[in-house]
């Protein structure tokens, strides 16, 4: 029996395009845990607080990503530090209680200071990838003094049967589109199950939810139409921006994430959701018997 396969305005869908962090690869422990790790670590070593717990947990650090703003880890503990340092207390804990609503945090603008966002790009570095790897790749100053990075502890997510189950479904072709360094995403890749030919845009080719990675993605590939797996709203509004520019090439978004965030994403224009990447075939299976 042939299989489904899912019908775009431009055709049956012959690709599929995945985000890396929290889809291909597990990144609760690394960086999300990194991020929350650098605040810490700033408050107590710059600002001399009382360690007296987190001042930012993995929920608040997700809180954040969500809204579309933070998918950079380097942006994103640089504006948690900068919310938390002007906020009142003694104790970590007490900035945490008195720095207000996070989600109104998250929202709003935060100015950059470059020398400052360095300094806490170099500390989060060594966090996660240990400061050895972290001096050696970033040319970061040794101020953590980690040795074994946070990087360590991720976990592959993606299994070569789920792409073959895809490639039975007429998805042959393969891309990544992530937030991470083309340094970061070189250390992983290796890990995972996917083909040569996978085409593969990383922070340096623009940032999420710019349109510009996913541009350089879909010329490699070169499909009919294309499905994007991604775990955040940049990942949904990048595919949103790609179909609302009127391109040859029609995109649908794929959101991987709990239910308790699903209506948040539905808010955004999300309409297909998995909860963990096993559930991709059956979802697109479903999908192709109605409009998308």
């Amino acid at each position: 029996m042939t299989a489904r396969r899912l019908i775009l305005p431009g055709g049956p869908a012959d690709a599929i395009v995945f985000d890396v962090d929290g889809v291909l690869v597990e990144t609760e422990a690394s960086y999300i845990e990194a991020v929350a790790r650098t605040v810490q670590w700033l408050l107590v070593n710059e600002l001399a607080l009382l360690d007296d717990g987190p001042a930012v947990d993995r929920a608040t650090v997700r809180l954040w990503k969500r809204t579309g703003r933070w998918n950079d880890d380097w942006d994103l503990s640089y504006a948690l530090y900068r919310w938390l340092s002007t906020a009142s207390g003694v104790t970590t804990t007490e900035r945490r209680r008195h720095a207000g609503d996070a989600q109104t945090a998250a929202r709003q603008e935060v100015p950059i200071d470059r020398a400052r966002w360095e300094a806490i790009r170099g500390v989060f570095e060594e966090i996660y990838n240990g400061t050895p790897t972290a001096t050696e790749r970033y040319g970061v100053p040794a101020r953590v003094h980690q040795e074994r990075g946070l990087a360590k502890t991720e976990r592959v997510l993606l299994e070569a049967g789920l792409l073959r189950e895809l490639a039975l479904m007429g998805m042959t072709k393969v891309g990544i589109v992530t937030g991470r360094s083309l340094p970061d995403w070189d250390a992983v890749r290796a890990r995972i199950p996917l083909p040569i030919e996978t085409a593969v845009a990383t922070m340096e080719d623009g940032r999420k939810p710019d349109v510009a990675p996913l541009r350089k993605v879909i010329a490699a590939l070169r499909p009919r139409a294309f499905v994007a797996v991604g775990d955040t709203l940049a990942d949904l509004e990048m595919v949103l921006r790609w179909n609302a520019s009127g391109p040859d090439v029609p995109g649908a978004a794929v959101m991987l994430c709990p239910a308790e965030d699903e209506p948040a994403y539905r808010a955004a224009g999300a309409t297909l959701f998995i909860r963990s990447l096993a559930d991709l075939p059956e979802l697109l299976r479903r999908a192709s018997s109605r409009p998308v």
